[in-house]
Formats: structure tokens, sequence, C-alpha cells
């Protein structure tokens, strides 16, 4: 069996395919070179017998032309990363299966999220950063915070990784909302969240955190008519997208309230967050983009890709395909 590797940034592939992995993945078959637009034609006799192909961060894009000519054979794609929605459907509308390891690249987001949220019921991130400033004032945050006994969470949006935020929350003694179109009352109730709007997540909740998908209707979904609800000590959290959130319009809110903290991993201009206005509030604390797969975490993925390319090959039920369908649903 011949599986084909496809990738344009050989930073973002090793990341994901060290020599381990490429060892382990050299078990089910011959494996090409690194294959993306540049070198097509040259791998093109590979590339005829190939039934399987292999990618992550920096899959190259074919057209359907592309993929009759040079990829005949092909049955599936196991794209060892998140989205797919810039390379999925030529392949999809061409016949060929694509599977994407977005639940495994949503463990360690949803580990983390549940970590800031422990957090910040405990009021810990302005103490902590006024601790070394007015060590008198910090203790205040922690005081007036919730804690983590009956404080309110709210989840938007509930997909891989806020189901895996849902069930670790099982662990603590918090009451979970969630707002979710897609989820059915039956499903929220196996998570052990309850279903509301987000009006109601902003009015009531004390920690609210932030899982939509990437789309572009979603641009500034998150402004001054939900910032304006908000407690007093309560906090936003956004691992979702930055292009999600009005900066300039949470900005001003954090400067009126300054009892209220966001917390973020992602910014609408990441490269130089310095230009955001949230960069310079005191109660907004920022990380840059960490939650996702980082260390020996993107490894994680290509295994899960493997897994599918097992039960692919043995004819049983896949975890993790991704339809036309789903695609037109998907971050």
């Amino acid at each position: 069996m011949k599986i084909a590797l496809f990738g344009t940034n050989q930073i973002q592939f090793s990341k994901v395919y060290t020599p381990a992995v490429l060892q382990r993945l050299s078990e089910y078959g011959e494996l090409s070179k690194k294959i993306n637009k540049s070198n097509l034609e040259e791998n093109a006799e590979f590339l005829a017998d190939c039934e399987f192909a292999f990618s992550t961060w920096g899959m190259p894009q074919f057209t359907k032309e592309e993929i009759a000519k040079y990829m005949p054979k092909l049955k599936a794609v196991f794209y060892s990363a998140g989205t797919v929605q810039y390379f999925a459907k030529p392949f999809l509308e061409s016949g060929v299966k694509v599977f994407s390891a977005f639940a495994a690249n949503a463990v360690p987001v949803a580990e983390y999220t549940f970590a800031q949220i422990t957090l910040a019921a405990k009021g810990y991130f302005q103490s902590a950063k006024y601790y070394r400033i007015l060590p008198l004032h910090s203790h205040k945050f922690a005081n007036t915070a919730t804690g983590n006994f009956e404080c309110k969470v709210g989840l938007i949006g509930l997909g891989a990784i806020g189901k895996m935020v849902a069930d670790k929350l099982k662990a603590l003694d918090v009451k979970v909302y969630g707002c979710d179109p897609f989820v059915s009352k039956e499903a929220a109730k196996e998570l052990g969240v309850t279903l509301v709007d987000m009006e109601t997540i902003f009015n009531e909740c004390d920690i609210i955190s932030n899982h939509l998908a990437n789309k572009p209707e979603l641009e500034n979904i998150f402004n001054m008519k939900f910032f304006k609800r908000m407690k007093k000590h309560s906090t936003f959290i956004n691992t979702g997208r930055g292009a999600q959130v009005a900066e300039y319009q949470l900005a001003l809110s954090l400067l009126l309230h300054p009892s209220k903290t966001f917390v973020a991993d992602v910014l609408k201009r990441e490269t130089f967050p310095y230009i955001s206005p949230l960069f310079w509030v005191p109660n907004a604390i920022i990380t840059p983009h960490i939650a996702g797969s980082t260390g020996k975490e993107p490894q994680r993925m290509a295994y899960y890709m493997m897994e599918e390319m097992e039960r692919f090959i043995a004819n049983e039920p896949a975890r993790y395909e991704v339809t036309l369908d789903s695609l037109a649903r998907m971050a």
C-alpha cells in the first residue's frame, strides 16, 4: 500500500509527523516524500497508485481536475489537524473521503479552558496581577469571586471542545449553562448542561467561555449588547476566535467595570497584539494562542488519524469523517 504525505510547511509538518510517528505510519505502507503543488508532477507516478493520504497544517489545495489527474485511486485523506474548510470540498466532490483530527486538537483546548474556568472562579487572574503592585487590593478579587462551589458557568458553543469542557466540569460543583442551536435538550442533559440563550448566559453566569465555530457571519457577535449584561466580578474567556469579539467595545466595557475580567488566548490580529485595545486594558489577560496543540501534543493528531485509517480499512464505523453536510456546519 502506498501513502502520500501532503504538506507545504516543513516546520508545522515536522511537529506532527516526527520520526517516531513516520516510523509508525510506515508500518502501514510505503510513504512518499512530502508532496506539494511545486513537486506534484515529479511525484505523479507514486500518486497514481496511492489509496490514502496524510497531511496536517499546510495541506496544499488541489482542484478536482488535479485530483482526477494525479490521484485516480485515492480513497481517503487523513488530516492530522483541525479545520478542513480550505481544502476538503474538491476531495469530497470527487468521491474521496476526508477525516479530521479535530477531536484530538480539541483535547488541549478543553484542558486549557477547564483550567482557566477553575482559576477564574477563584479570582486568580486579577489577584495575581495586582498582588505585585497592591497586595492588599489584590485580595478583593478573590474575596468577591464565587469560587468553584455553585459557580454558574456558561458555554457558548457545544461542539467538540465545548462538550469536552462540559464533561470536565462534571468534576466540580458548578452549574453549567450552554447555548448551541444544534444541540438537543436530551444531548445537553447527558452533558449536565442547561440550554439557554446567549442573553441569559451573559446575564446570569459568573464565567462565560466562547467555543463558537469560525464563521464569517459570527464576526463581532460579542459586542456591547452582551458586555453590558455581564455581572460584576464575572469573567469572559475566549479560546475560540478573536474575530468574534468587538475589541473596542469590550475594552471600553472593561475600563468602565474594572471588576470584570477578560481572559483571551486569541485576538483579531495576534501577530501584532499591541494594536489591539485589549492589550492595554489592565483587566484583560492575554496569552499568545497556546491553547491548542503545543509541545508533543500535535503528535496525538497523527495517531488519531492512523486509528481512523485502521477503522476505514476494517470497514468499521468512522469517528471523525467530514461530509459535505457537516462541512457546512464546521469551523
